[in-house]
């Protein structure tokens, strides 16, 4: 539980840190949305990346990759489109914005 609480806060601080590049086209109205996002992001992580990890067993790395990326944006974009003070313009900057939180959060919870 506090494993899956420190990606959600470390989830917010990347996304906010996001909003702050030009070119990213996203914000939030306050840190209580950032939060709602992170954690909206995190359910259907944990729910959808079992579904597609048992659709797609048989397929390789670089394309359970590129399908786990494109989900990503898919639920960033959702977010921005459901969660009342947030927004993400385009679905490009959900993809780069998919991107850049995974790396960083794969980078963070291997630190541990």
């Amino acid at each position: 539980m506090l494993n899956t609480l420190f990606n959600w806060i470390i989830s917010a601080v990347i996304l906010w840190l996001l909003s702050f590049i030009p070119f990213m086209n996203m914000g939030f109205a306050t840190w209580v949305t950032i939060l709602i996002v992170a954690v909206v992001l995190g359910l259907l992580n944990a729910l959808i990346v079992p579904i597609v990890k048992g659709i797609f067993k048989k397929a390789n790395a670089t394309i359970l990759l590129i399908i786990s990326l494109i989900i990503d944006a898919a639920a960033l974009w959702l977010a921005g489109m459901f969660v009342p003070g947030f927004f993400i313009e385009f679905f490009p900057t959900a993809i780069i914005a998919a991107a850049i939180l995974a790396l960083l959060n794969v980078g963070f919870s291997s630190r541990k």
